[in-house]
């Protein structure tokens, strides 16, 4: 799929890899994950972000209704629309995609360990994610393209199988769909910078959000230009 010829006819943020591949080589941004890459932001801060840290409280059950309430905690409720895949949207929002791993077999034991992964549409029309302090990518567990993310394989656990990979931290099968929503694109260039205040012990209600511009192509941008 072509790039459009101009940035106003985005529907997504720029896919833009070695900005992110930086950013993972930076001790103070390296903990963007997947939720972060989603909304187009870069986290400063030494832990990732969860949904619902942003104004409140993290989620407390690994489901699709909790997490989807915690990012409309997290952002103006009225910003979070659930939509579909064809659903046209205007240029100022995109779509994001929401998966879980339930992990039901490993209920009732030590291996218990659930997770969820976000998804998004990047300016392209093509969907890319970012595992979390992994690389952002455009491919799935396969190593395919991303044109349809409930199309993508997203069983990590049988890719480190496959690659025999010893300390594969990408163990986790996001077998469950949640959803579209369709969200509001914060820049038009590059990322935007910010540092969330959590508490340690996740019950302020009381966070502090500082953005800052991650512009690739202008002087402004502080810590992750890429020229």
């Amino acid at each position: 799929m072509s790039r459009p010829a101009y940035l106003s006819e985005c529907k997504g943020p720029l896919w833009i890899p070695r900005l992110w591949e930086e950013i993972n080589n930076n001790d103070h941004l390296k903990y963007s994950n997947c939720y972060s890459y989603a909304f187009n932001y870069v986290e400063y801060g030494d832990s990732k972000l969860q949904p619902g840290q942003i104004h409140g409280t993290k989620y407390l059950e690994n489901t699709c209704d909790e997490i989807i309430q915690k990012v409309k905690n997290d952002y103006y409720r009225d910003d979070i629309i659930e939509t579909t895949l064809d659903l046209e949207l205007p240029n100022d929002r995109y779509k994001i995609a929401l998966f879980i791993d339930p992990d039901e077999n490993d209920i009732d034991t030590d291996e218990f360990d659930q997770d969820y992964h976000f998804y998004r549409q990047d300016c392209d029309g093509s969907w890319s994610h970012k595992p979390g302090t992994n690389d952002a990518t455009h491919e799935d567990a396969s190593g395919n393209f991303i044109l349809n993310p409930e199309d993508a394989d997203r069983n990590y656990v049988e890719k480190c199988t496959r690659d025999e990979e010893e300390d594969c931290d990408e163990e986790h099968n996001y077998s469950e769909f949640c959803g579209y929503l369709s969200v509001p694109l914060n820049s038009f260039y590059g990322p935007v910078t910010r540092f969330v205040e959590r508490s340690s012990d996740d019950t302020s209600n009381t966070n502090t959000n500082t953005n800052t511009n991650t512009n690739t192509n202008t002087n402004t941008s502080t810590n992750t230009n890429i020229r």
